[in-house]
């Protein structure tokens, strides 16, 4: 039962909120509450005095937060101070934090509570020659959660992938990865629609691989103007047929490409996930990509 229907009407016409609600075990309401979501759970807290305890109470806010929470937070590089579940997830919604000595970050996603993980691009991810000074640089960046990014310098030959294990995530969930990044002012030989990226569930690819280019489209049918708010990735046909989709803009103001998607369900018994972007056909010198990570 959605919380907002819990509602008692007497019969001359008004709206009663104390009698009927304020009789029910707090339990129950909690149980109710807590089969609900974070967003209803909110809307729940408004309802009545009755309502507001139980909604904000520890025992319906630690239902959407992960079983394994308290594992993850010991993970934590900084202590997670919190005076409630409610604050907690709330935190956890709002801004990542980072784990495993800075390599990862982690947190929810606000209407769910599903968890999310973005990977650091300079010491997580596998990057073709990242460990040659000549062709990639990892330096500190004003706008990154990480304390280095990996900046291209110049390569022909690009691959990159990163992964992770199913058990990380959230159950029967639909999942994307994205690359998140931004390119220097003098960037050039990323906009190739000849680049592939996919994503593997236990080395078996899902899907099929995607067409994609590092540069935003300019064409007009793509419009960056949504600030990342849509979960729609740009895409557009180009010559010969070839659907190519391109990078969007985040409210953080990195890009962000989806490099494919899949769905956390119950034959996933702890494999990995791998993300992989590579262009290994045309092979023209690229430089002036600053990657953040795999989100």
């Amino acid at each position: 039962m959605h919380p907002l229907t819990m509602r008692h009407t007497r019969k001359d016409g008004n709206n009663s909120h104390g009698d009927g609600i304020q009789q029910l075990p707090e339990e129950c309401v909690a149980q109710a509450i807590g089969m609900t979501t974070p967003a209803d759970a909110c809307r729940a807290a408004a309802v009545c005095t009755a309502f507001r305890s139980v909604a904000d109470s520890d025992t319906v806010w630690e239902k959407f937060l992960p079983s394994d929470c308290d594992a993850i937070l010991e993970r934590a590089v900084h202590l997670v101070d919190f005076s409630s579940k409610k604050e907690l997830f709330l935190d956890l919604a709002q801004e990542h934090i980072l784990l495993d000595d800075g390599k990862m970050s982690f947190g929810l996603q606000r209407s769910y509570g599903a968890k999310c993980y973005m990977m650091s691009g300079s010491q997580l991810l596998d990057i073709a020659w990242i460990c040659e000074n000549i062709y990639w640089t990892k330096r500190s960046d004003p706008d990154s959660r990480f304390s280095k990014v990996a900046e291209l310098l110049s390569v022909c030959w690009f691959c990159i992938n990163g992964s992770i294990n199913s058990r990380e995530l959230s159950p029967s969930t639909h999942y994307a990865g994205y690359l998140v990044f931004k390119l220097t002012q003098d960037a050039s030989g990323l906009s190739s629609p000849r680049q592939i990226s996919f994503v593997e569930v236990g080395r078996q690819l899902v899907g099929s691989a995607c067409t994609v280019s590092l540069h935003p489209c300019k064409h007009a049918s793509c419009s960056l103007s949504d600030g990342g708010e849509t979960s729609e990735p740009h895409e557009h046909k180009e010559e010969g047929g070839v659907m190519v989709r391109y990078p969007r803009h985040r409210v953080d103001d990195w890009l962000e490409l989806e490099m494919g998607d899949f769905h956390t369900d119950t034959s996933y018994d702890a494999e990995d996930v791998k993300m992989e972007q590579h262009e290994f056909e045309e092979l023209e010198w690229k430089r002036g990509l600053i990657i953040e990570g795999i989100e």
